[in-house]
């Protein structure tokens, strides 16, 4: 299956699930994330805001941690860090975003969790196609990255290039 024929299957599988099937999964997420060690040793943790049906993280911020959120700019994607009043924007591409007069925490991340599609039993993940969060990983990789996806999006195989970033982990629900 190509990147885009799976990347066109997940987006109407995630949309046909049902509200409670998500909140449940991303209750079981976000729990086996705070029994994760490599969670609980980290300080700095770069989320990422949900978008449509994407795994709704946001519970972790209860927790005693740093948390950085992604804009993408210009020349790639920032992580600025989380506080309560915070300014959102909506990117051109539907994503919310910290303001860009926050300031930048891209190379302080301990733990990233990032969205995907599908991920790979050899953990390879398939994003939106834009690349941003591989050309990310390849200049500034945190010290441990996972994706994080509900259950049908664990694949065994999907297509990449030399170019594609793998993840050290996956948790799903």
């Amino acid at each position: 299956m190509t990147k885009k024929e799976l990347r066109s299957l997940m987006l109407d599988q995630r949309k046909a699930m049902s509200m409670d099937e998500k909140i449940r999964q991303s209750s079981i997420i976000v729990d086996c994330i705070r029994q994760d060690q490599r969670y609980q040793h980290a300080s700095v943790i770069a989320l990422f805001y949900p978008m449509k049906d994407e795994v709704n993280l946001l519970s972790l911020l209860k927790d005693d941690k740093k948390f950085l959120f992604p804009r993408v700019e210009k020349d790639g994607i920032h992580f600025y860090l989380y506080h309560k009043n915070m300014v959102w924007e909506t990117s051109n591409f539907g994503v919310r975003e910290p303001h860009k007069s926050e300031f930048d925490y891209t190379d302080h991340i301990d733990f990233m969790l990032t969205p995907a599609l599908a991920i790979s039993h050899d953990l390879y993940r398939i994003g939106y196609g834009k690349g941003y969060y591989d050309r990310f990983l390849q200049t500034h990789r945190p010290h441990h990255v996972i994706g994080v996806i509900y259950d049908f999006q664990y694949v065994s195989y999907v297509e990449h290039d030399d170019y594609d970033q793998q993840l050290d982990d996956v948790i799903t629900g």
